[in-house]
């Protein structure tokens, strides 16, 4: 309640006759504050305010119409989305709940604390929701997105990319989050053109989507153009220099351009802060280890990201370079045939022929070496192991020996 305001005191008059007399007395009035604005037009103002991406602006704003009358639908509603959008999602999951306590099967808050419970990294509750929000809905576009986020970020590439299809095909131009996940799956199976017609499509609908920006340049430097990769990563760190996905790619740019400490110090700001880029960023600190010669804490990391994708190739296949760096070439091995046999790389062929040629079992190195340089490169590790398994392919013949040794006899078995 507000305390009454006394208007002031009324000055004195001069009368004609230059006397002076006491103004009439007034009573004091109240002056009751200005009423405060509707719950529907702060709703509104912070719908304006969100369409220009202050997000905290606006929840500062629905704060104010909860205050008063915290079971407002439409502002519980839109908070828990802008909560979201700043990473605050223990309350965005709380604003949520308390929708879903008026209407148990809301297909739409239900795939909301999907999103909210996937950002908490409870992964569990996160499918649950979204298969709960799916069985109320099948119709939801919003609901296969969700679940297709927890798709992509259990490693399920294939389950996320046909949700995120369904999600698109039921909401085909409205959704540039969806474009921007179903890249990131494409990203997860390394295809990387696919990828970025994705990402393209999401900033083609919002130009301001900052994490399609950043990820697009990190697939643009996977794929080893770091021209026009650095470009997206720089613009996405100028808007938000916390931008985790861009500082991982610019750490990658620095492993590849030879700067190991400066990647070490990028990669160190996103690992055990990002849950889906968590194990890329892993990854990526061990070929820095590797390249500093430190396969011992490489492996720490390698075996982190196995932990949560016990079967990624990619993964896999790294952990056979640490093996191979640590002259374990039995383990070397084993890791490499299995990451070859669930996905064929320039990499990973190069990396056996190095096993067996340390092994001087030369016939199979050069049969390595030479379907290295047959593979397409899929990016920029690819790329540089192609030309190392070309230098290769001219050095080898030196150590092979061929014909009847007994009698003297050698040559070269190209």
């Amino acid at each position: 309640m507000h305390d009454a305001q006394v208007a002031p005191a009324a000055s004195p008059k001069v009368t004609a006759a230059g006397s002076v007399t006491a103004a009439p007395a007034s009573a004091p009035s109240l002056q009751a504050p200005p009423p405060p604005p509707a719950s529907g037009q702060l709703v509104a103002q912070a719908t304006q305010l969100a369409s220009q991406r202050k997000y905290a602006d606006a929840v500062v704003v629905l704060n104010q119409v909860l205050g008063a009358n915290p079971g407002d639908e439409a502002a519980l509603r839109l908070r828990a989305v802008l909560l979201g959008a700043i990473g605050r999602y223990a309350e965005m999951r709380a604003d949520v709940d308390a929708v879903l306590k008026l209407k148990p099967n809301d297909s739409q808050m239900l795939a909301s604390r999907a999103v909210a419970s996937l950002g908490l990294r409870q992964i569990d509750q996160g499918l649950a929701d979204a298969n709960r929000a799916i069985g109320v809905n099948p119709n939801s576009a919003a609901a296969y997105a969700a679940r297709g986020a927890v798709y992509r970020v259990m490693g399920k590439f294939e389950e996320a990319l046909a949700d995120f299809d369904s999600s698109i095909s039921l909401n085909p131009k409205g959704d540039s989050a969806a474009f921007t996940e179903r890249g990131q799956a494409y990203v997860g199976l390394s295809k990387f053109d696919k990828a970025l017609v994705d990402f393209d499509q999401a900033l083609v609908l919002s130009p301001t989507n900052d994490v399609a920006r950043a990820v697009r340049g990190l697939t643009l430097l996977l794929k080893g153009n770091n021209a026009e990769g650095m470009v997206d990563i720089k613009n996405a760190l100028d808007r938000n220099p916390n931008n985790q996905i861009a500082e991982l790619g610019q750490g990658l740019a620095m492993l590849v351009s030879g700067q190991t400490d400066r990647a070490l110090l990028a990669l160190n700001q996103v690992i055990g802060k990002n849950t889906a880029y968590d194990s890329l960023a892993r990854v990526l600190r061990a070929r820095a280890l590797l390249a500093k010669n430190d396969p011992t804490n490489a492996l720490i990391d390698v075996n982190i990201a196995l932990g949560k994708f016990p079967n990624d190739p990619g993964t896999l296949q790294l952990r056979g370079l640490v093996w191979l760096a640590k002259h374990d070439y039995h383990k070397a091995l084993d890791d490499l045939s299995r990451a070859i046999t669930k996905r064929e790389t320039v990499e990973g062929y190069f990396a056996r022929a190095r096993v067996h040629e340390a092994q001087n079992n030369f016939d199979k190195a050069t049969d390595d070496y030479r379907r290295a340089t047959q593979l397409p490169a899929a990016g920029v590790f690819d790329v540089l192991a192609q030309a190392a398994a070309r230098q290769k392919i001219q050095q080898l013949p030196k150590k092979v020996p061929c014909g009847n040794s007994s009698s003297g006899t050698e040559g070269t078995c190209l």
